[in-house]
């Protein structure tokens, strides 16, 4: 499809590639990795066509339809309607359906027999290109990125930038065309509208070339990963994951091969210091030489993902309690954003508020902090210090100070080298720890005033998407310095790897109401597929209809029924601990049977084979048994801390 070969590129005086191969296949769907900096996004360009190849060659056929989606589009200032814009598209049907349309209105004035014929073969030309189907199609891709249909004939530049972008992908993926080149599509987009381009691109015909941070969103849609590294682009078969894989055993192999051949060597060099004086050694030593001089050495290059470990610290130790959430409510004019919210924030807890955009997230992040007015009461715990990092903390930075003047100005007990070590996890090295503020991209200001934020030593951080304009090396280290925070945490996030690995709890807001899963996102995430469509349609009609709670007689005033009290919440999470134990141990049970089912003096047995299968079904059964009553019981916690 297209082939890159022996291609060099230098960007500002510094080569991103040198002498560099790279070959595309029809249907491969490829995730393009590495460190920010290496020339990504360079190279995505370079295919697009908007950068000039001036080294090695770029071969492809020259009908190749090639779709781009980048953050330059969110520029282009549109003011067509949406569904317009997306319909252009199809370029090919649009020109077709305006020709059809100068052609009815020509007709309907001279009934010409030439225009009539031109017409029909219009119309069957429009027809075999899916013509008729190309409103519905645009319009169904709109609605899976989360537009609503009274949205379609709005002007596009009266959306915000996050939904522009994904107009321009409905644009794209409605255009259909050979290759498609997504750089960063998930940025800005919330969890539904993530799960759904997945669920599209896992059935996408074409080929597509993916650069992302997002490595689950990575894991679920491509099947080859190119890494690039030392301005080289490598390839690997699989997702992220298997590349991972496959890219520590490629090193392990290389170093294994690198020692094997420096061993080599210094036999060789050996033997030549010791014999080169004597004569009758001579052939022997000048054979050795040659052979040396001949060998294709092998190199080991550095890792360059940096070596970063780093802490942050909590000023002083707060009470059990952070913060308390009572009857908290919060509107805009007629639109009520939360409800009758109830919850409480203990130490240690490390929070996940996931869901759909427009829900509430980011407003109870601030209700918590104390900047957003509300209803309602919360309650601050004991000897609590927050830190809030949210995109509008931006506008604090100090313009005229650099980067390390800037961070210094946090605490004045950290060093220059612990300043340098922090900055350098949010990608500033070297002399660019000097640079002024002012002269800043929005997204590297974002990084400075999370690195800020996290610096503060407060033992509450409340973080909105603090992921974002980070690569996946830098919200690793950011997600294990989280992890072994000791303070608090309540953080707003569609990353999903970044709060698979931080959360222990997880918070979401449906239709109003903020619930709370006492668990990891994987837990929660297992959960809630579990309890299945209907379940989740159910729930969310009662959640419509929904009253506030009369805390005084503490009954739902659209049921009638009465909550469970504090006591009763106390024997559920007592139950749903006793359930969890029992279920590790049939898990542990299962476990025991598949591993003696796997020996080989097992496997030769028949009546052994019968045993062990047996006893695994029994334990397989009681597990379901305990996991639907662990279903009930949580179903009942979460509706008594509503």
């Amino acid at each position: 499809m297209l082939a890159l070969v022996d291609f060099s590129f230098e960007f500002a005086g510094r080569y991103l590639y040198k002498d560099a191969n790279w070959h595309i296949k029809p249907g491969e769907k490829i995730g393009l990795v590495g460190l920010n900096g290496t020339g990504k996004s360079t190279l995505l360009r370079l295919i697009a066509g908007d950068y000039e190849l001036r080294e090695g060659n770029m071969s492809k056929p020259s009908n190749l339809k090639i779709g781009f989606l980048n953050q330059d589009l969110l520029s282009i200032d549109y003011h067509d309607p949406l569904l317009e814009v997306v319909l252009q598209g199809r370029s090919d049907l649009a020109t077709l359906d305006k020709e059809i349309h100068r052609l009815l209105e020509e007709i309907e004035q001279t009934a010409d027999v030439d225009a009539i014929q031109k017409l029909t073969e219009l119309q069957d030309q429009f027809g075999n290109l899916g013509g008729y189907d190309w409103h519905a199609e645009a319009e169904k891709l709109l609605e899976g990125l989360g537009f609503k249909t009274e949205e379609l004939q709005k002007p596009l530049n009266l959306f915000s930038g996050g939904w522009r972008m994904r107009a321009m992908l409905a644009k794209l993926l409605l255009m259909q065309p050979d290759l498609l080149l997504l750089d960063e599509p998930t940025n800005h987009l919330d969890l539904p509208t993530i799960e759904w381009i997945e669920d599209y691109l896992k059935t996408y015909k074409g080929t597509f070339i993916i650069v992302s941070h997002d490595r689950l969103f990575l894991d679920n849609t491509v099947n080859r990963i190119a890494e690039v590294a030392h301005q080289q682009v490598y390839h690997y078969k699989g997702n992220f994951t298997e590349y991972l894989e496959q890219k520590e055993e490629r090193d392990e192999m290389l170093q294994r091969r690198f020692e094997n051949q420096q061993d080599y060597i210094r036999q060789q060099m050996a033997f030549i210091r010791r014999f080169k004086a004597k004569a009758s050694k001579a052939t022997a030593v000048q054979s050795r030489v040659k052979m040396l001089g001949k060998l294709d050495k092998i190199e080991l290059k550095d890792d360059e993902r940096r070596e970063m470990n780093i802490r942050f610290n909590i000023r002083t130790t707060p009470g059990k309690t952070i913060c308390t959430l009572k009857n908290v409510t919060k509107s805009y004019g007629d639109d009520e954003i939360i409800r009758s919210a109830n919850a409480q924030v203990l130490r240690g807890d490390k929070i996940a508020l996931i869901g759909a955009n427009g829900k509430g997230k980011s407003t109870l992040l601030r209700i918590i902090n104390g900047s957003e007015p509300h209803g309602g009461e919360v309650e601050p715990g004991w000897n609590v210090e927050t830190s809030f990092f949210a995109q509008h903390q931006l506008e604090a930075l100090n313009l005229q100070r650099d980067l390390l003047n800037e961070l210094g100005t946090v605490d004045a007990e950290y060093t220059e080298a612990e300043l340098r070590t922090v900055l350098g996890c949010f990608l500033f090295t070297g002399d660019e720890v000097f640079k002024k503020i002012k002269v800043l991209s929005g997204g590297e200001k974002s990084r400075v005033a999370l690195a800020k934020t996290l610096l503060t030593r407060a033992n509450l951080l409340l973080l909105d998407e603090p992921t974002n304009h980070l690569d996946m090396f830098s919200t690793s280290v950011l997600a294990d310095a989280v992890t072994q925070y000791k303070g608090t945490c309540v953080i707003v996030s569609h990353d999903r790897t970044f709060v698979s690995h931080v959360a222990t709890k997880i918070w979401w807001i449906e239709n109003g109401h903020l619930r709370e899963y006492p668990g990891s996102y994987d837990e929660w995430n297992e959960w809630m597929q579990r309890r299945g469509p209907e379940t989740y349609i159910q729930e969310e009609k009662s959640a419509v209809s929904a009253k506030p709670i009369d805390s005084k007689s503490n009954q739902d005033a659209d049921s009638g029924e009465k909550k469970p009290g504090k006591n009763r919440l106390q024997q559920l999470e007592q139950e749903m601990a006793e359930l969890e134990k029992k279920m590790q141990q049939f898990r542990d049970e299962k476990a025991h049977h598949e591993k003696c089912l796997a020996e080989p003096e097992v496997a030769v047995d028949f009546n052994k084979i019968a045993e062990h299968t047996k006893a695994y079904q029994a334990a397989d059964a009681g597990m379901q048994q305990l996991q639907a009553s662990y279903d009930k019981a949580m179903e009942a916690w979460i509706a008594g801390t509503e």
